[in-house]
């Protein structure tokens, strides 16, 4: 079914040249990159795809993000063909950078997310207190070009939410990409008042507890 979708995505490119190349991580999806003259772009095959549509739409505009080209299903999978975002993620660029840039740039990426207004969001329920979380933020999922930030990536799980949701997973991912014992350097950096080693342990756990739930 994947040679389907593909041969659906080369039709809205409209283009008579393609380099198409799997990736080798998805967030849960088949994830291919086309690389075209007039520039590059990612094919995400899965289920519930429709749930990242919706928000890649409604953050259009409002943050760098991926612009949705095209959605089509066919059975029980669904497509999503989005523009890239160029550039490397942190989980790459932690081999450049020293372990406190990763961390400083983690932090301002997640600040400016959480900073979004929220009044007319659909996904979830406004309360005060509550901001607009990603759902997923580990390292793969902050793409820079160089020193500067080019946008965020796997955005099905955004919501209006406790920001301990990006907290849990971004601590995770740091000690998983980095090394144990990251986690309350971030929350000092974030600003988190009275962070302690277990409040950061506790947050990191809380993730593997999902992730179990999920069966990852």
């Amino acid at each position: 079914m994947n040679n389907q979708f593909i041969e659906w995505a080369k039709e809205q490119l409209n283009s008579s040249d393609y380099v198409i190349t799997k990736e080798r991580h998805g967030d849960q999806s088949d994830v291919f990159r086309i690389g075209t003259p007039n520039g590059n772009y990612f094919l995400k095959i899965g289920t519930k795809l429709s749930k990242e549509k919706e928000r890649l739409e409604w953050l259009n505009g409002k943050l760098p993000v991926p612009k949705v080209i095209g959605f089509k299903k066919i059975e029980d999978k669904e497509t999503l063909l989005l523009s890239a975002i160029e550039g490397n993620n942190l989980a790459v660029l932690k081999k450049e950078w020293p372990e406190e840039k990763v961390i400083n740039k983690l932090v301002e990426a997640l600040k400016n997310f959480h900073a979004i207004k929220t009044t007319d969001c659909t996904f979830g329920n406004y309360e005060i207190g509550r901001v607009l979380v990603h759902g997923d933020a580990c390292l793969p999922n902050f793409i820079f070009n160089g020193d500067k930030f080019s946008g965020y990536i796997d955005l099905g799980d955004m919501t209006i939410g406790d920001r301990e949701i990006d907290f849990a997973v971004a601590i995770w991912s740091l000690d998983y990409n980095l090394g144990n014992g990251h986690g309350l350097e971030f929350l000092k950096k974030y600003g988190v008042e009275n962070a302690t080693e277990e409040m950061a342990e506790k947050l990191k756990l809380k993730y593997e507890d999902m992730q179990k739930e999920w069966g990852l």
